[in-house]
């Protein structure tokens, strides 16, 4: 993973869809547990961020994910609470700012139309 630099843009919000292994996908099979499942949803109402693992660093000791500047937020996470019409603080700094513009995400992309829908697909 490369470290942002003056040539690199900071893209916080460069993803529009989610990639093929977003838990936020609804034709995929659950694959975390139901904690953390709940974990992750509430966070994100108490305007955490969810970072694509894709895009963080698992080059620390002991292999947990780590965000850095180069770290962009899970589209299926954005896409996910838009469709929930909820806004979370780092997604309203974003889009004042102008890296967050919602009318980019892919809308139709197969996720749930909420946290809460999405947590409940973990009970099965």
């Amino acid at each position: 993973m490369g470290s942002m630099t003056a040539d690199a843009p900071f893209r916080p919000f460069a993803l529009k869809r989610p990639c093929g292994g977003c838990p936020f996908r609804s034709d995929r099979t659950p694959f975390l547990d139901r904690d953390r499942g709940r974990e992750i949803a509430d966070s994100l109402h108490a305007d955490a961020s969810f970072h694509c693992y894709k895009t963080i660093s698992y080059e620390a000791e002991g292999g947990t994910g780590e965000v850095t500047p180069d770290s962009k937020h899970c589209a299926g996470a954005l896409i996910t609470m838009e469709r929930e019409g909820f806004a979370n603080q780092m997604m309203r700094i974003g889009e004042r700012l102008g890296f967050n513009n919602p009318a980019d995400l892919a809308m139709d992309a197969p996720v749930h139309d909420s946290l809460d829908a999405w947590v409940a697909t973990h009970d099965r």
